[in-house]
C-alpha cells in the first residue's frame, strides 16, 4: 500500500473514532459540552481553533429532544387510616410513673414499615392535645398527652386531619393549641385552621413529581358552637363551600383528596346521604375520598367518571376506615383499614390516574403488662 492511500485509511479511520467519540461524549454530557470539548480537541490536535459560537447548538432544541426519549411516567403512594382515638385507658397505658412521662410509640411499632413506605401518609386526631392543665380525659370529652403526636410523627404520619366532632372538645383553645402543637412536631394539621388566611390556603404536598392538594370537612362539633369570632376555627360540611374549595384545588394540584368525617355511628354500610356526597365530589373533580366516623368499616365503591375531556376515569371512596387505634369494646370497633392509593401521572397527557386502591386490614390488640393495658395495631382481622 503506498503512502497516499495509507494516509487516507488513517484519516478515514481517525474520523470515525472521532465521531464515536462525540456521540458518547453528547449521549452523557450534552450537545453544547460536546462542541466545546470538540473546539478544544481540534485545536490541541490541529492547532486550529474552531468558532464555537456560531453551530453551537443553537438548532438543538433540547425540549424536542425529552420528548423524543420514553420517560418512565411518575408513581406516588398515599396512605389513609382512620380514627385515632385516646380512652382513658389508652392515655394511662403510655405512662411511666417513674419519669411521669408518657409514650405511645407502641401503639404503631408493627405497622410503622407501612405508613413510612408511603410517600404521603394521613390520620384523623379523634381528640384535642389542650395541655396537662385542662386535665386528660377520654370519652366523652377528649384531651390527651402531646407525645401522642410524637408517636403519630414517629409512625411516619404526615398530615392529621383535625376536623372531626371532637375538636372543640376543650374549646377553641384546645383546638388552636392542637395545631400548633402538631406543627411543632413537623406534622400538618388538616381542617382546623388558626386564621382565615391559613383557611382559604389549599395544603399542597409534593410526591414524585406529582402534586396533591387536601381537602377535609366534619358533620359537626357535637353541638359545641364554632365561636363567632373565628368561623374559619373547623371546617364544616356545607355543599357550597366543599365545591368552591375543590374548584380551587383543581386549579393547583394534580390530584385532589378529600376527607369527611361523616355517616351513621356502627353502621356498617354507608347511608343514601353519604353515597350522595361523596358522588357529587368524584364528579366534581376529587381523585378519591377517604373518610371515617362510624367507627366501624364500611364497604369501599369504585366509580367511574366522565370529565370535562370526555374521557372516563375510575374513582374510589372508602366510605369508613373505621377505628385505627382505639379502646371501643363494641362489636367491629376494634378493626380498621389503612387504605393504600396507588398514582401514576401520564406525562404525554399531563395527568394523574389512580391504578391501584388497596385496602389493609388492622385490628387493636389488648393486653395487660406490668399490670396495665397495653394497646397495638396488628395486621389482619381480629382473631
Amino acid at each position: 500500500m503506498d503512502k497516499r492511500r495509507w494516509r487516507l485509511h488513517r484519516q478515514v479511520a481517525g474520523f470515525a473514532a472521532l465521531i464515536a467519540m462525540c456521540c458518547i461524549f453528547i449521549y452523557s454530557h450534552g450537545f453544547d459540552k460536546a462542541v466545546n470539548w470538540l473546539a478544544m480537541w481540534q485545536l490541541e490536535t490541529t492547532g486550529v481553533n474552531v468558532d464555537t459560537e456560531q453551530g453551537s447548538g443553537e438548532d438543538f432544541n433540547q425540549d424536542n429532544f425529552e420528548e423524543e426519549v420514553n420517560l418512565p411516567n411518575p408513581s406516588a403512594t398515599f396512605l389513609a387510616v382512620g380514627d385515632v382515638m385516646m380512652h382513658d385507658g389508652q392515655i394511662w397505658a403510655g405512662y411511666d410513673n417513674t419519669t411521669d412521662t408518657f409514650d405511645y410509640s407502641e401503639f404503631f411499632h408493627i405497622v410503622k414499615d407501612e405508613i413510612t413506605a408511603a410517600d404521603i401518609a394521613m390520620a384523623n386526631l379523634e381528640t384535642t392535645l389542650a395541655g396537662k392543665e385542662q386535665k386528660y380525659t377520654g370519652y366523652p370529652m377528649f384531651n390527651s398527652p402531646d407525645e401522642l403526636a410524637d408517636a403519630l410523627k414517629d409512625a411516619g404520619f404526615d398530615i392529621i386531619v383535625t376536623s372531626n366532632n371532637h375538636s372543640l372538645d376543650r374549646g377553641a383553645k384546645g383546638a388552636l393549641r392542637t395545631i400548633q402543637v402538631l406543627k411543632e412536631r413537623g406534622l400538618v394539621p388538616l381542617g382546623t385552621y388558626e386564621s382565615e388566611e391559613e383557611r382559604e390556603t389549599i395544603l399542597i404536598k409534593e410526591a414524585n413529581g406529582i402534586t396533591f392538594a387536601f381537602l377535609s370537612y366534619t358533620y359537626g362539633t357535637n353541638g359545641i358552637p364554632i365561636p363567632k369570632d373565628k368561623p374559619y376555627l373547623v371546617n364544616l360540611m356545607d355543599e357550597e363551600v366543599i365545591l368552591e374549595d375543590l374548584k380551587k384545588a383543581k386549579s393547583l394540584a394534580d390530584v385532589v383528596v378529600v376527607y369527611l368525617h361523616f355517616g351513621e355511628e356502627y353502621q356498617r354500610t354507608p347511608s343514601k346521604a353519604q353515597r350522595k356526597l361523596a358522588h357529587l365530589l368524584l364528579k366534581e373533580g376529587a381523585h378519591f375520598i377517604v373518610a371515617s366516623h362510624p367507627h366501624v368499616i364500611q364497604p369501599g365503591e369504585w366509580m367511574e367518571v366522565e370529565e370535562a375531556d370526555g374521557e372516563i376515569v375510575k374513582k374510589y371512596v372508602a366510605y369508613s376506615m373505621g377505628n385505627f387505634i382505639s379502646a371501643q369494646r363494641f362489636p367491629y370497633t376494634e378493626e380498621g383499614l389503612m387504605v393504600k392509593f396507588t398514582l401514576e401521572k401520564d406525562l404525554k397527557k399531563n395527568k394523574v390516574y389512580l391504578k391501584d386502591v388497596e385496602e389493609i386490614d388492622t385490628w387493636v390488640d389488648k393486653f395487660v403488662r406490668d399490670g396495665k393495658m397495653r394497646y397495638v395495631v396488628r395486621y389482619g382481622k381480629k382473631p
